[in-house]
């Protein structure tokens, strides 16, 4: 069996380096992508098929059923992200003093059981409820998948593996119709309501495969038991030469409270809040905006497929690239443009339906990529891993509220041409891309000032202090 040897030399600084042995490296990723990957993927699609299934069981009328009025299903879109947001960064906490086997799979089984119980809603109030329950029980998933790839991959790696776990949003977009096509046509079935199916069936599937992910799910490289003692250790070892003197592997409160004091953290954020309320919006009513196109509700659920599909395709291709010239805000920038042109198609009256459907893939091959892309870019360029753990759950935070914030983008007082929603999503496109370039100046500034006077970063710190540094370290350059 071949060993995964790697070699240490003194550098210029005195500091040691190892040389990587690329051929055993390309090894070592394929089977480390074959048992994470595919897993957290399958995770998050069903996590995002649980989270936008009541955009489907709206078409299956659980308005009318449980007699709902005015904004009240926006409000119950809205009162997910309240829980999602609440328990967080919590969750990113305890993810980081436990196991990911252990943690995750035992919040898809509560958020499961709560799917279920949702399809026996009776009115607005336990809607709200059941809604509250699963945005705080699905709220460590996705937070804690970001932080737990950036543990195992190197910072050139990571934007092509979290956009193949994102395209589960794409993938589970259009999974959504078409398994709400079929089920639905299970109405009046032991004296349950399509809606109902819908979900019980999909919080049955979630329950499923969190019990099967406890025993597949791999921990940490420290603590993982499928790699050999030489493949855990060039795991490590090449993480920490990725990150230079900005590795931080302890955990310390210190950390805790860099990230939160981090300004680059907040302007993140702030970028981050804007482009998701429009990706919310796009997510959460795509089948509502087809069907005010025109199309009746079970052909807007089968159209509701293909503007997923282009999002999907479009985040992959976009984050291999990205990887590949390990380069972040060109990207950001380049789908905004695309994302922008697809709602100025959308506003424009004059414009057909097919010029408007046209407009809506528009939309899902520009946006879906922005935020998946800014997310990494952030986590490309926070060093320390607890330091990097609370940091993607702020953010994450942040992007939720901008989910929060979405639910209420699209109301049925503007049926069928959503002119008001589509003209909103186009602003806070602009104003996010905008927020996109301040960060590129930001980050290309620092990056300056490392290179010609990197001694001002050190100077009056002890030698403690300089160690705990991360990614404001000298050493350490951000991506662009």
């Amino acid at each position: 069996m071949e060993a995964y040897n790697f070699q240490k030399v003194e550098s210029n600084n005195s500091r040691e380096i190892f040389i990587e042995n690329k051929e055993l490296e390309k090894k070592l990723l394929r089977k480390i992508d074959l048992r994470i990957i595919p897993l957290l993927t399958l995770l998050y699609l069903l996590s995002f098929l649980d989270r936008v299934n009541i955009g489907n069981a709206k078409l299956a009328h659980i308005e009318h059923d449980i007699g709902l009025v005015g904004v009240q299903f926006n409000w119950c879109l809205s009162i997910f992200f309240f829980g999602y947001i609440l328990f967080e960064i919590p969750s990113n906490l305890i993810l980081l003093r436990t196991n990911p086997s252990l943690w995750i799979p035992f919040i898809m089984t509560l958020w499961g059981l709560v799917m279920i119980l949702m399809a026996f809603v009776k009115n607005f109030a336990e809607l709200m409820s059941a809604r509250f329950f699963l945005g705080a029980c699905e709220s460590g998933l996705f937070p804690g998948a970001v932080y737990y790839i950036t543990t195992w991959y190197k910072r050139s790696e990571t934007n092509s593996r979290i956009a193949i776990l994102f395209m589960g949003t794409s993938f589970a977009g259009s999974f959504s119709g078409l398994l709400a096509y079929s089920i639905v046509r299970l109405d009046g079935k032991l004296g349950l309501k399509g809606w109902q199916w819908i979900f019980i069936i999909e919080g049955l599937m979630t329950v499923i495969v969190s019990i099967i992910s406890y025993f597949l799910l791999s921990n940490y490289p420290e603590k993982t038991k499928w790699l050999r003692d030489e493949e855990r250790k060039y795991v490590v070892e090449r993480l920490e030469y990725d990150a230079g003197k900005a590795h931080v592997a302890h955990f310390n409160k210190k950390q805790i409270y860099a990230a939160l004091t981090d300004w680059k953290v907040y302007l993140a954020m702030l970028h981050l809040s804007a482009s998701s309320i429009v990706f919310y919006s796009y997510s959460l009513f795509i089948p509502t905006i087809v069907n005010g196109m025109g199309f009746d509700f079970v052909k807007s659920q089968l159209l509701s497929v293909p503007p997923f599909f282009c999002a999907g395709v479009s985040t992959l291709v976009v984050a291999i690239l990205s990887d590949r010239k390990r380069i972040r805000s060109p990207f950001i920038f380049s789908c905004s443009f695309i994302a922008i042109i697809g709602y100025i198609l959308l506003i424009v009256p004059s414009i057909g339906i097919p010029g408007k459907y046209v407009g809506a893939c528009i939309v899902g091959i520009g946006l879906s990529p922005i935020n998946i892309t800014s997310i990494t870019w952030l986590t490309n360029n926070i060093a320390g891993h607890a330091k990097r753990g609370i940091a993607t759950a702020m953010v994450l935070m942040c992007t939720n509220i901008g989910g929060a914030l979405a639910s209420q983008v699209y109301q049925q007082k503007d049926f069928p041409h959503y002119f008001f929603g589509h003209s909103i999503c186009l602003g806070l496109l602009i104003a996010a891309t905008c927020m996109s370039i301040i960060q590129y100046i930001v980050f290309e500034t620092l990056n300056k000032r490392k290179k010609e006077n990197p001694q001002s970063f050190l100077e009056g710190k002890t030698e403690e202090e300089i160690e705990n540094l991360g990614d404001l370290h000298p050493d350490f350059i951000y991506s662009l």
